[in-house]
């Protein structure tokens, strides 16, 4: 059975029009360098209007069995210790459904390490599919029918991310990726080295990875789908100490990701302890913006990127209680709330700009 979403918004509504005199500007300490706000000043950001809703919530879910939906805006999972419970999808019609019958475990690493099976690079780029890492496997969950199907992957898969083309999985463990074929689970093995896959792009586009060789330095690495090497390029950053974390995203050439700020360079005079939003130019590794998250509240890891809204709009996640989605405009350093997010909750997002 596939149901149509009720929309709840038109594409004339889904980029807002926020008064100059209500944008909130970030502190520009450089060229293209950025102080943003406090946490306590974030609930005082112009709302940027999507399709989420103003606030996120975990309550109220029916089952996807009885209530597929078109596409999901969202999908959410418990975090923290002890049973995480289900994975659950905001549809386009604003119902919140749990992915049942689909036994989903806790993800575990060759160590015992346990995480949740769900990854912010979980969600299609159409947000039709949803997939999942499991011991040996991959699990698929077509959301506009509710069936899903298990392609046979051998190993501890860890991360699971879908390549532009909204077809192909890329399945990372720590010293190998697979590509998988959602449709019909074929799998190639590429030489690509494991973890730090950047998420997003265009269809076409080649596969880049960040990630750090060692303690504080940045690599950059291009890949093309066979597995050849392109290019490594090491970047330079003006903040933060170019230890990365979370997901890095790939958008009109320009890749956006979150990196550890306290102890790196400070041109931000007296801020002592920070996140970053770095975005880099995805061809020649260079800085292009950074963002400087400031405040002795947040950890390490509390600001991760979440994808771009479009071409010059980055959303990330600011943790805590609350925790927030913010927007960053990076060529203008224009701060906006987008909605309040679950505490304590693994978020996926789809792409808010569709209609």
């Amino acid at each position: 059975m596939r149901l149509a979403d009720s929309p709840t918004a038109s594409a004339a509504t889904l980029t807002p029009s926020v008064p100059a005199s209500a944008v909130t500007t970030a502190t520009a300490v450089a060229p293209g360098i950025w102080i943003g706000v406090e946490r306590a000043d974030e609930d005082r950001l112009p709302r940027l209007e999507t399709v989420l809703p103003d606030k996120l919530s975990l309550n109220g879910a029916t089952p996807l069995s009885a209530a597929p939906i078109a596409r999901a805006l969202a999908l959410f999972q418990r975090g923290g210790e002890g049973d995480p419970g289900p994975v659950l999808a905001l549809g386009g019609d604003g119902g919140l459904r749990e992915l049942d019958n689909i036994g989903l475990t806790r993800v575990t690493d060759r160590h015992g390490n346990e995480q949740s099976a769900l990854d912010d690079t979980a969600l299609s780029p159409d947000g039709r599919m949803a997939a999942f890492p499991q011991r040996d496997e991959v699990v698929v969950v077509d959301l506009t029918d509710a069936t899903s199907r298990r392609w046979r992957v051998p190993g501890f898969n860890e991360i699971v991310s879908w390549r532009p083309d909204g077809v192909t999985l890329v399945v990372e463990q720590e010293e190998a990726v697979y590509l998988v074929d959602s449709d019909t689970g074929r799998v190639r093995h590429p030489p690509y080295p494991g973890f730090g896959t950047v998420a997003g792009g265009e269809p076409g586009t080649d596969l880049y990875r960040l990630h750090n060789p060692s303690s504080q330095v940045a690599e950059l690495t291009r890949w093309d789908t066979s597995g050849t090497l392109l290019s490594r390029m090491r970047p330079r950053l003006a903040v933060g100490t170019g230890d990365w974390w979370g997901t890095g995203w790939l958008r009109g050439g320009r890749i956006a990701g979150d990196v550890f700020g306290a102890g790196g360079p400070r041109p931000y005079a007296d801020v002592i302890e920070a996140e970053v939003i770095v975005v880099l130019d995805a061809e020649t590794g260079q800085l292009a913006a950074g963002l400087v998250l400031p405040g002795m509240d947040r950890w390490t890891g509390c600001c991760q990127v979440m994808g771009w809204y479009d071409e010059d709009t980055v959303l990330f996640a600011s943790r805590g209680r609350p925790s927030r989605l913010l927007a960053w405009r990076v060529s203008r350093g224009e701060l906006l709330r987008v909605a309040d997010l679950p505490d304590n909750a693994m978020v996926a997002l789809g792409d808010l700009s569709r209609g």
